[in-house]
């Protein structure tokens, strides 16, 4: 099993003489290391190096292992989720619309949106006609998302990628 490696300075292993205590009851006093030191170990607590400035540290008294252990147990954030959403050359208006609104619910909720329309036999004579019909959708979604890039023809598929609009 492989040792995690610890980021956080803990009790010894700080080397400031003046320390700003934050956490549960403390108000930012500012106190010398070893007073800290005997109001951590008379809790029974550790005493955690938050931040590094200047001459004063800021720590925190905290049970450093069960705070270890609820950070393993987070749920980690793998990124944007990519939405999917699928066209077709030949679309109806109101499949358009449908699926445009889906794509701005998307959009909304902070995820990528992939935009895909497949070709088959013949239609590839028509992969123009698609293009116009990516980029008209497109141009609709302007309030809600940005095109990564225009759309492109990977074998019968034409793909394009819409990513949010940054929240102010």
């Amino acid at each position: 099993m492989k040792k995690q490696v610890r980021k956080e300075k803990l009790n010894g292993e700080i080397k400031f003489q003046n320390i700003r205590l934050t956490g549960e009851g403390f108000k930012g006093e500012i106190v010398t290391l070893k007073e800290a030191l005997a109001k951590a170990n008379g809790l029974g607590l550790d005493l955690v190096l938050v931040t590094e400035t200047n001459d004063i540290g800021v720590c925190k008294i905290m049970n450093y292992e069960k705070f270890m252990y609820e950070q393993s147990k987070k749920p980690k954030n793998k990124g944007l989720d990519v939405k999917e959403v699928k066209l077709g050359p030949n679309m109806a208006e109101n499949d358009l619309e449908y699926r445009t609104k889906h794509i701005i619910e998307f959009l909304q909720k902070g995820h990528k949106v992939k935009l895909s329309m497949q070709f088959r036999g013949r239609q590839m004579a028509f992969v123009d006609k698609g293009q116009e019909l990516m980029l008209k959708l497109i141009l609709n979604l302007e309030d809600y998302g940005s095109a990564e890039s225009i759309p492109k023809l990977e074998g019968k598929k034409l793909i394009s990628t819409l990513k949010p609009k940054a929240k102010k």
